[in-house]
């Protein structure tokens, strides 16, 4: 009788486990594996935070050392649009978000309507800055409308080059 007992409590614990595993862990630890979290293969083990840290880095480019500062950035674009350069005003802008191919969208509209001229006069020479963080900061200037200066602001992101590009105008 004892061994029935024991053979009965053996079965529920191995079929317990294997339910635990098959229901529960098995699927938890697959979307560990699918969001990037767990090793992809045997033993699928977690990843430690520093190596999530590694893998992910909270600010994109914060460690990639400055090549190009924003404001030799927009020295660049200025002197683009001065010499109507379509090429070299383009290269001035960050192309992996919305709003930096919105900003190309704009800069090549002005270059078709032979433009380059007036936007070379709308931009003042020197830009302020206003905030940097690691790899993102904004700049403004002032422009004067009906007789009121009204702050124009721009944003530059950092690449992985570490070059400081325009995101938008």
């Amino acid at each position: 009788m004892k061994k029935i007992i024991w053979a009965i409590i053996i079965i529920l614990i191995l079929a317990g486990g294997y339910w635990y595993g098959s229901q529960v862990w098995w699927p938890k630890k697959q979307l560990k594996i699918q969001l990037g979290l767990a090793e992809p293969g045997f033993p699928w083990r977690d990843y430690t935070q520093e190596e999530l840290d590694k893998l992910y880095p909270q600010i994109r480019y914060a460690d990639v050392p400055t090549r190009v500062t924003p404001e030799e950035t927009y020295a660049k674009f200025r002197e683009a649009l001065r010499t109507n350069n379509l090429e070299l005003a383009l290269e001035q802008f960050y192309n992996e978000d919305k709003t930096g191919k919105d900003a190309v969208d704009s800069v090549r509209h002005f270059f078709e309507e032979g433009r380059f001229s007036e936007l070379y006069l709308y931009y003042p020479e020197k830009i302020e800055k206003e905030y940097m963080a690691e790899s993102i900061s904004q700049y403004f200037y002032l422009e004067n409308k009906d007789g009121h200066n009204l702050r124009q602001s721009i944003d530059f992101v950092k690449d992985a080059n570490g070059d400081w590009k325009m995101d938008s105008l």
